[in-house]
């Protein structure tokens, strides 16, 4: 009976589970372009602190920079500040992307990372300041670290903001997100567009990136 009862179980996964491989690749017979605003793409933030607290504290923030010849740059902070010391965590990740309609895959190919922290109480408002990695006060500054990497995510383009399929914040992805939504890999269909809206509009953890001007 128990050998049965895995056994139906692991159907149920198998076959109830979203396949969502296709988030990972755009199908070699879709045609490329590069029709795409460059620039900045910035995710919305919420400050995730908890409420009311007096002892802690934290800012983070992601932006996507797409360059000429299809390059990128996504990088993400993080700032947390306690009652005796602050925190900061800095990774930026590097790539190419390739561009089909309203489908654009991000490649990164490379990752660096950098964090220090402060002794005391680091008296700086990070909502003032646009380069943390430089205003933070590190007590000690150790070097970044590099590594290759080899991430693939699929966004939604709708010609002015970015939809990861999938959600993914400092190359941390969790088990959720469009396409686990959606049912026709590729395609605008009423699931994705319900999934989109529901996604996009989240003020925690947003999944969209939207394209703004940075001085």
């Amino acid at each position: 009976m128990l050998l049965i009862l895995s056994g139906f179980l692991l159907f149920l996964n198998t076959n109830c589970a979203p396949k969502i491989d296709w988030i990972r690749s755009l199908p070699s017979d879709f045609p490329r372009d590069q029709k795409i605003t460059l620039g900045f793409y910035l995710r919305p933030t919420e400050k995730k602190s908890a409420y009311g607290s007096k002892d802690y504290h934290l800012y983070w923030k992601e932006v996507i920079h797409l360059q000429p010849n299809s390059k990128f740059t996504k990088t993400w902070s993080e700032w947390k500040v306690y009652e005796d010391h602050s925190e900061f965590q800095w990774k930026e990740g590097k790539g190419s992307f390739e561009k089909s309609t309203d489908w654009v895959l991000f490649k990164t190919d490379s990752i660096t990372e950098f964090n220090c922290q402060s002794k005391g109480k680091a008296n700086i408002d990070p909502t003032i300041n646009k380069d943390w990695k430089k205003a933070f006060p590190c007590s000690n500054t150790p070097s970044p670290k590099d590594r290759l990497a080899n991430h693939r995510l699929l966004y939604f383009y709708d010609g002015k903001s970015l939809f990861p399929l999938q959600y993914e914040s400092g190359y941390k992805e969790s088990d959720f997100g469009i396409a686990w939504e959606s049912d026709l890999p590729y395609t605008k269909s009423n699931l994705f567009e319900i999934a989109k809206l529901k996604y996009g509009k989240k003020e925690f953890q947003p999944h969209v990136y939207n394209h703004v001007k940075l001085d």
